[in-house]
């Protein structure tokens, strides 16, 4: 099953992300510190990536995740950041540098992306969402890494299938793509043979 997920764009800092504490308006005009990621250095170079088709089964990662700030940093330095959007993709052989992405607060990964989705319908009626032609048509693409999230949790329910590989040494995420292969038990044909040699092995 194709969704909009696909399309996503992030743009992530050659050097990685550091939380630190930034001053920030709050919905009451007033102000507050709070902890936060921020590129590690402004200069920096963003790199463009394609997060949801890197790895398929992205939402059950960030699902699964606890939030301490180490794996928080780890899934940023990877990902991208979950509320932040690059509108206008730079123009070929253009630089985009690292201090163009805002501060984003660490309390959103805890409330938002590292908890069990409860609520597929109330997040999708409210994340940012634009119309987008694909090779399958036109399809709704997310904003944000984490409308992307949401959205892959809403394909789920849906009937897109993840499952874990069993294979020794590999607890990887991936889809079973289509009916015809929903027997798939191994992520790559590596991990398939490795199950299987352990197998004959133990007999």
């Amino acid at each position: 099953m194709h969704t909009g997920s696909e399309l996503l764009e992030t743009w992530i800092p050659d050097g990685g992300f550091e939380i630190v504490k930034r001053k920030l308006k709050t919905a009451d005009g007033g102000s507050a510190v709070a902890d936060c990621l921020v590129a590690k250095w402004p200069d920096d170079e963003l790199t463009r990536d394609f997060p949801c088709v890197r790895q398929p089964c992205l939402h059950r990662i960030f699902a699964e995740c606890p939030p301490d700030p180490e794996r928080i940093l780890a899934l940023a330095g990877r990902y991208g950041l979950l509320t932040v959007s690059i509108p206008r993709t730079p123009a070929t052989g253009q630089i985009v540098k690292a201090d163009v992405l805002p501060a984003e607060q660490v309390e959103i990964w805890r409330k938002e992306a590292l908890r069990a989705c409860q609520k597929i319908t109330e997040h999708l009626a409210r994340v940012p969402f634009y119309l987008r032609a694909s090779e399958q048509g036109f399809v709704f693409c997310p904003a944000t890494l984490s409308a992307a999230l949401w959205q892959r949790f809403a394909a789920e329910v849906a009937g897109i299938h993840p499952t874990r590989c069993p294979a020794p040494n590999c607890v990887r995420w991936f889809l079973r793509r289509s009916a015809a292969r929903s027997d798939k038990r191994f992520c790559s044909n590596a991990c398939k043979n490795r199950a299987f040699r352990r197998n004959q092995n133990a007999q």
